[in-house]
């Protein structure tokens, strides 16, 4: 298969897994009201179920072994993964869908600091100056839910993002040639084992269980195990711009489905933060173009 083939196939399945993860809030909004240990646990289960088929049909009797392989890195990587399901369930179920996803969008200035802290890799300029304008609309939507609502949702969003920093941190000093794939089915057990003694507390409907336990296979699992393909065939710059589109895609289906809309406020505060993300992943391209 020629590069230019291979890189359309990865930037299709990225398209896919975009959409997979974008249809988050709706299954959320489905729900009737179930605790949060519930919803950690029983979407774990779901995504657990499709990712460890396809481990079994990748490794066979090895996959145990591709799951050990991980060492302590995968297991912390695993871990920041697993706190992102709580802290994700959390952030949705305590504010709209966009203004968690917005959040959620600073992902790559936190990882960019984390990589400065621990791993000495100097900032881009221009990241900097995205962060700094980023922080004002941060600001603007953590005060527009300090007056209008909870602060605990806005705060659960920025956990996502932080975990996320720290588990790409984890995940960059696996060892050559390990496959992170089975990191995802190790979350999934340790979000399960974690959140297993609260669920007999939380009297989850069947209905409820069976939209959690698709979340887990169809938002999650497809969502991850596509990503994971696609990386090996599409750039990282790439991949960080066609996963914007969650960004755009998650409210619009909410609005869609149930009407919900954020505050004046909190949409500006959200452009800022989304106009700072897409200058710092489309520049460098564009300034390559012109300078080849």
């Amino acid at each position: 298969m020629s590069t230019a083939n291979t890189t359309a196939r990865g930037i299709a399945l990225m398209l896919c897994a975009t959409l997979f993860w974008s249809t988050s809030g709706l299954f959320v909004r489905m729900l009737d009201g179930t605790g949060a240990p519930s919803m950690v646990f029983w979407r774990s289960m779901g995504m657990l179920a499709l990712v460890g088929l396809y481990l079994v049909w990748r490794y066979g009797r090895d996959t145990a072994a591709s799951v050990k392989a991980l060492g302590l890195g995968g297991g912390a990587a695993a871990f920041m993964l697993s706190l992102q399901f709580l802290f994700f369930l959390i952030a949705v179920a305590n504010t709209t869908v966009a203004t968690a996803l917005f959040l959620m969008s600073t992902s790559p200035f936190w990882a960019a600091i984390v990589a400065r802290m621990f791993l000495g890799e100097s900032i881009a300029t221009r990241t900097w100056i995205a962060m700094a304008f980023c922080s004002t609309g941060v600001a603007i939507m953590v005060w527009d839910a300090l007056e209008f609502g909870s602060i605990i949702g806005p705060l659960a969003a920025l956990g996502v993002s932080i975990c996320f920093a720290f588990q790409i941190l984890m995940l960059r000093k696996l060892k050559a040639g390990i496959d992170p794939a089975p990191s995802v089915f190790l979350s999934g057990i340790m979000s399960v084992a974690t959140m297993l003694p609260f669920i007999f507390a939380d009297a989850t409907s069947m209905r409820d269980i069976v939209i959690l336990m698709a979340m887990g296979a169809v938002q999650l699992g497809c969502g991850c195990l596509l990503m994971t393909i696609a990386s090996r065939e599409v750039r990282a710059a790439d991949i960080g711009l066609i996963a914007i589109l969650e960004i755009v895609l998650a409210p619009l289906w909410v609005w869609l489905a149930f009407g919900e809309t954020p505050s004046a406020r909190a949409m500006f505060g959200a452009a800022i933060v989304l106009s700072c993300l897409i200058a710092n992943e489309a520049l460098p391209r564009l300034i390559g173009r012109k300078n080849p």
